[in-house]
């Protein structure tokens, strides 16, 4: 019997189902409760068989358009089946037979008006509820003008028991349709705040990628300005040779390493961000080593002429990685251009392993950082420098972050600047 009412209960009045729809089988219910009780009272109060069968027919009126409603699911032709049979006729009836405004009839009035608001919208609403009005003034009317056509009820303790039955029968109707509503709208608001949260933090994931991809295409531009130049001036006083070629060669892979970048940074704005999440970084076996002395490579020219000596260490047996090989270049870029624009002269890079993780050293002799900048120098945003985006050291601790490790800074003012980077042996993406 528990699970029979249980199912009944999902049924009808689940929460998977629309508003409307569970306060249209709240008003069926209604009427089933309503017409047995009037039935009840009928033959206490000797209201003749008429009205008798009048509330049985509510009864099965009830019955049936629920049913009916269940089965169809066309529940915008059963709404107004129920307004026009319920409200408009059998209201009324029983208003008439059934004490009048003398007894509690009249609250099943003011529950026809506010169910057809809740029911119907728009401007069928309004019409509906227009005509309601008028017919429910006009039986009052009518009862208060023509006495001998409506029935009275004499006693007063029966007309106290017939309010008490009827307002607890609203009351309780018109209760569940307004928590119900009440729950809807609270839901919905909460739908809504969080949508606009996630459109905050969405747009807030734009505003970054766009700063993190500016300043990343930052890096293969400026070495490919940088080759240009090169390659301008040795083809200027010697012609070609073969620096020459390994200059523009150098510009062609930068070149594609660019368009690569900017063909994910696409990929990813047209994906939603769980999907950009996932196909922005994949894990791959990583040699630290080998990118470092790529990089090295790839910038001693740049260091010669300036006239920095860049220094390379690499302990032997450094394991491969899980990680990206991109965003790990990136991170080596950054740290190494810093290093090349504040040293003096050495510039120092090491890199060791043990058993917890790989680290990266990177130190110069130039003037360090100022004691009251250090601790912001990894904040997005803050840059020491005037013409910085300052984003450069802010995305270099998101990339050794993502890669299970970190990065740290020390100094002393006057006597260079050492940047540790740790990398663990397995990428958290």
């Amino acid at each position: 019997m528990f699970l029979l009412l249980k199912k009944m209960r999902n049924m009808f009045f689940g929460r998977e189902l629309e508003l409307r729809i569970r306060l249209f089988n709240i008003l069926a219910c209604i009427g089933l409760a309503s017409g047995l009780y009037s039935a009840i009272y009928g033959l206490i109060i000797s209201a003749g068989f008429s009205n008798l069968l009048l509330n049985l027919a509510l009864v099965i009126f009830s019955a049936s358009i629920l049913w009916y409603a269940t089965v169809s699911k066309n529940y915008q032709r059963c709404y107004i089946i129920t307004i026009f049979i319920v409200f408009f006729i059998i209201f009324p009836m029983v208003f008439i037979n059934l004490g009048s405004y003398t007894g509690g009839i009249p609250m099943f009035f003011v529950f026809a008006v506010l169910v057809t608001v809740f029911m119907l919208t728009g401007k069928k609403m309004f019409v509906f509820v227009g005509m309601e009005l008028v017919l429910y003034t006009s039986l009052f009317l009518y009862a208060y003008f023509y006495p001998e056509n409506v029935s009275r009820i004499s006693r007063e303790i029966i007309i106290v028991v017939d309010n008490i039955v009827v307002f607890l029968i609203v009351s309780a109707g018109l209760s569940a349709a307004m928590a119900a509503h009440i729950h809807l709208f609270d839901k919905q608001n909460k739908e809504l705040e969080a949508a606009r949260k996630q459109a905050e933090e969405y747009a807030k994931m734009k505003g970054e990628l766009f700063a993190e991809m500016s300043h990343e295409m930052r890096t293969p531009l400026t070495v490919m300005s940088i080759y240009a130049q090169f390659a301008v001036e040795q083809i200027r006083v010697s012609g070609a040779n073969e620096q020459t070629l390994a200059d523009l060669s150098t510009i062609s892979e930068e070149a594609k390493r660019l368009a690569e970048m900017a063909d994910g940074t696409l990929k990813i704005l047209l994906s939603s961000s769980e999907t950009a999440q996932t196909n922005e970084r994949k894990a791959m076996p990583v040699d630290v080593g080998d990118l470092a002395n790529r990089l090295m490579r790839l910038l001693n020219p740049v260091a010669q002429r300036k006239g920095r000596n860049l220094m390379l260490l690499i302990e032997d047996g450094i394991p491969e990685i899980q990680g990206d090989a991109d965003e790990l270049t990136q991170l080596l870029w950054n740290i190494t251009q810093n290093a090349l624009t504040h040293a003096r002269g050495n510039i120092e890079m090491a890199v060791r392993a043990d058993e917890a993780a790989i680290t990266v050293t990177l130190k110069d002799d130039g003037d360090g950082i100022e004691p009251e900048i250090l601790p912001r120098v990894f904040e997005r945003g803050f840059s020491g420098g005037e013409e910085k985006s300052g984003i450069g050291l802010s995305v270099c601790r998101d990339i050794a972050l993502r890669h299970g490790g970190d990065i740290s800074i020390r100094n002393e003012p006057g006597a260079g600047t050492c940047v540790s980077v740790t990398l663990k042996g397995k990428a958290e993406f």
